[in-house]
């Protein structure tokens, strides 16, 4: 009886037991397909994102690239310009030099030339506040170039010239050809404040040249460069023009090199109306009453200097000259 009985309870029991068993054997299987579907889908994203940053810093790189490469072409400078430069000719030669090689894009002058000396004449109009001037540069080539780039800023160029002077120790140049040098065209760019002269051939190095240039321009009133100012002596109002070319305002008055590593000696000569007195910080060297009236005076040479160390005034004023005890020349600047 009590294995009769208890078979009965056994089997459904057991019954129970095995259909609770495989209800959970049936569950199972699906909890785990959903655990399997969701990881799938984890590692999908993470996948993405992955491969979605890889996009992004391959198209940041290509980018980066295109930048560099565009600014190499608009700034190129030195001696490798020159060579490309020399292929040009024409009105092909023309656009290339627009488009390809262009020194005078960079802040810096592109270094293959050096100025020796400064031979600068000014003519000063003090009734309508202008002046007018010439300057001749000598030049000494350090690297072949086609392009001579120089500073100026608010003169009004009129004429440029160029000619072969020889070797660098003054000897003639030994070579046919010599002289007068060819020029295609020159132009200002007043982005960075220099003019451009493009030659047809290239400039040898270790040879001497020489720049010749005539230009106008205004007296200004903005206390840089060559500008005006004025004082009230016995309730008259008088008018004075001086130079303040520090730290890179040579450039106002005269084309020239104008960065402190490019040396030079200067000879300075003012012409000017004869009821003022021409000054410079140089010693007068001769002056001469010309045939209209006029007073040109010419300055003793200076020594080697930047262009910021020059100076002159055209004004009312005298001054007295005392020697010291050093055997130094002392000026005092007094008013007529």
């Amino acid at each position: 009886m009590g294995l009769n009985d208890s078979s009965p309870g056994a089997m459904r029991n057991g019954r129970g037991l095995s259909d609770q068993w495989a209800e959970t054997v049936v569950v199972r299987p699906r909890t785990t397909e959903r655990h399997i579907t969701v990881h799938k889908r984890l590692v999908l994203g993470f996948a993405l994102s992955i491969l979605t940053l890889i996009i992004v810093t391959a198209v940041a790189v290509v980018l980066s690239v295109r930048f560099e490469d565009c600014g190499s072409r608009d700034v190129t400078t030195g001696e490798s310009g020159s060579r490309g430069s020399a292929k040009l000719n024409g009105s092909r030669g023309e656009r290339g030099d627009e488009e390809g090689v262009q020194p005078w894009r960079n802040l810096r002058l592109p270094g293959t030339l050096r100025p020796r000396h400064y031979d600068l004449r000014i003519g000063v109009y003090m009734d309508n506040f202008t002046f007018s001037g010439e300057v001749s540069i000598e030049l000494e080539c350090i690297n072949a170039t086609r392009f001579i780039v120089l500073h100026t800023d608010r003169l009004e160029v009129d004429r440029v010239s160029v000619t072969s002077e020889g070797g660098a120790g003054g000897r003639p140049a030994n070579r046919p050809g010599g002289g007068v040098m060819r020029i295609h065209r020159h132009f200002p760019h007043p982005t960075n404040q220099m003019h451009v002269v493009v030659l047809h051939r290239e400039l040898k190095p270790l040879r001497v040249y020489r720049l010749n240039v005539s230009f106008d321009a205004a007296i200004e009133d903005e206390l840089l460069g060559f500008f005006r100012s004025s004082y009230t002596l016995h309730r008259e109002k008088r008018f004075l023009a001086v130079t303040q070319f520090s730290p890179i305002h040579a450039r106002k008055a005269f084309p020239c090199f104008d960065e402190p590593v490019y040396k030079a000696t200067f000879s300075v000569t003012l012409r000017h109306d004869p009821q003022y007195t021409a000054l410079s910080n140089m010693p007068v060297d001769s002056s001469a009453l010309e045939e209209d009236g006029w007073i040109t005076t010419r300055f003793a040479r200076t020594p080697r200097m930047s262009t910021y160390y020059l100076a002159w005034a055209v004004c009312n004023f005298t001054f007295r000259e005392t020697t010291s005890d050093a055997g130094v020349t002392v000026s005092e600047r007094t008013t007529q």
